[in-house]
């Protein structure tokens, strides 16, 4: 047989590749674990194995680009595999779980027992996320950029990133912007970007953008508190928001149990401002219990608050792919490229959804994923599913 497997009467969408950034009938055919073909009608008669996926959306296997796997210690650790592969997620990023002290715990348990593509931000805390009731950076000696940078070093295959979250009772009041002084130092030592979460930040948005250079991250940048992208009035986005997107500074929405009220997401988006990535920072306890359950989901509560389908799909897939430097070869469909795919069902209707403050919106559109296919090999398939 010419194919191995034939992904066949879906729609398809690659926000990267002009030829199909916007939906498209067409099937993809896979060889050898890569993307061999995407055409309309490729004959059956050439696939070994055939997905019918007539009325679904056909696009790059999802990249999650802020997750948690090793909270604590263990959190999703066994569960990661499966909440993966029923949310179409075929590459995870977990944002700085591990410091330089705990990462070979993430690298043994959660790592080398894992299927999912698993990339990671080091903390700069060489504790991590051990011990959540006492902030991981409050006892500044905690901080490790040299061991953050080594540790990057010796784990280049996994390890992409620093991870600093600045925020209140995270880091203490008196520390000023030394917190952001060595995040920036490990990154640069390590030559990788830095992802800074801002949630309830001590300093305002333009002081901590002054540490930040293109291709690092602002996570949780719909967060509600004073200190964000709009400023403590929220009038609107600030400028030095717009001049560090427009340079190449990643604004990340990852959603969490506490960074994404909806009426600040629908302000922000209202004001014509876009994030760069679409994420989770899934746990365990907001996979089971909510709000975010998984990225679909979070995918679906942004669709209904008016961004549209195609700038969704690459928040999930072209630009986090750029983000860690894999956009050859993950977070699209060309031929030659891995063959991660997401097949997804765009269902209508009235669904009941719930953001970090409790408050209920009604959509009439979720995106529920059906087919996943990692490294060419079905990964997970629905009951419905073909």
């Amino acid at each position: 047989m010419q194919y191995d497997l034939l992904i066949k009467g879906g729609q398809i969408i690659d926000p990267g590749w002009p030829q199909y950034h916007t939906l498209q009938p067409a099937d993809v055919a896979i060889r050898n674990g890569k993307i061999a073909a995407v055409a309309a009608d490729i004959p059956t008669t050439q696939a070994a194995r055939v997905r019918e996926v007539s009325g679904h959306i056909v696009c790059p296997g999802l990249i999650d680009i802020h997750a948690h796997t090793f909270v604590n210690a263990h959190d999703m650790g066994a569960e990661t595999d499966r909440r993966c592969a029923a949310s179409g997620v075929t590459t995870l990023i977990d944002a700085g779980s591990a410091g330089s002290a705990t990462f070979p715990g993430l690298r043994q348990y959660v790592a080398n027992a894992s299927e999912v593509r698993l990339r990671c931000f080091v903390h700069l805390s060489a504790l991590g996320l051990i011990h959540l009731r006492v902030g991981e950076l409050m006892n500044m000696g905690y901080a490790d950029p040299e061991g953050c940078a080594r540790t990057i070093a010796d784990n280049r295959d996994l390890a992409i990133g620093v991870k600093l979250r600045f925020s209140n009772n995270v880091v203490p009041d008196a520390a000023g912007t030394e917190p952001l002084r060595l995040a920036r130092q490990a990154a640069d030592m390590a030559s990788v970007p830095l992802m800074v979460h801002i949630t309830d930040a001590l300093l305002p948005v333009p002081q901590i953008l002054e540490f930040l250079k293109p291709g690092d991250v602002v996570t949780h940048c719909f967060h509600g508190f004073a200190y964000g992208i709009m400023g403590p009035e929220k009038k609107a986005i600030l400028k030095e928001v717009w001049a560090a997107q427009k340079e190449g500074i990643i604004f990340d929405c990852a959603h969490g149990r506490m960074h994404f009220p909806f009426p600040f997401v629908r302000q922000a988006l209202d004001a014509g401002f876009l994030p760069d990535t679409i994420a989770t920072d899934l746990t365990l306890p907001s996979a089971t219990r909510g709000p975010v359950f998984d990225l679909p989901t979070t995918m679906s509560k942004l669709l209904n608050l008016g961004m549209g389908l195609e700038d969704v799909i690459r928040c999930v897939t072209t630009n986090p792919a750029r983000v860690i430097g894999e956009a050859e070869q993950i977070g699209t469909l060309r031929p030659g490229a891995t063959a991660d795919v997401a097949v997804l069902s765009l269902e209508q209707g009235e669904f009941d959804f719930v953001d970090t403050d409790r408050n209920h919106m009604i959509g009439e559109k979720k995106l529920i994923a059906q087919l996943t296919v990692k490294d060419g090999r079905v990964w997970y398939q629905a009951d419905r599913a073909g």
